[in-house]
């Protein structure tokens, strides 16, 4: 998403809803999905970009105490995450990769805030979404 330097802009990150399935105890660690925003004002409208990423279940893996899980955009391109929960540490890792690239990386002991601060960048440069009206 690139910005006029006449735009104004501002950013929201969005904190995600855990799985809960009984006989799932790995995917229970992570998100349903993971949800990146930013607003900008065109034309005196306020306009939202989403980029909503899904999880790749077939990913789904455990190495040692760590447990591991791939998302993908859904507005496709070579856009991605992965999130890592370790169960010793009771920690989680995540990075978001765009067009191969990694532009954002968080980590952190709470849920919330875990995810507070890897979604607070938004979208990056690149970053396939939608841009809709949310405000005229």
């Amino acid at each position: 998403m690139d910005m006029d330097k006449n735009e104004e802009t501002f950013e929201l990150g969005s904190v995600p809803m855990k799985f809960a399935l009984e006989g799932c105890p790995g995917l229970n660690h992570f998100s349903l999905n993971v949800l990146f925003l930013k607003f900008k004002t065109e034309n005196e409208k306020l306009i939202m970009g989403s980029a909503l990423y899904e999880p790749d279940f077939l990913s789904l893996k455990k190495e040692g105490d760590e447990w591991s899980l791939k998302y993908h955009n859904i507005y496709g391109g070579d856009c991605w995450l992965i999130i890592k929960y370790n169960e010793v540490e009771k920690s989680y890792v995540g990075e978001k990769f765009i067009n191969g690239k990694s532009v954002v990386m968080a980590c952190g002991l709470e849920w919330k805030m875990f995810f507070f601060h890897f979604t607070m960048p938004g979208l990056a440069n690149g970053e396939r979404c939608k841009f809709e009206v949310v405000e005229n």
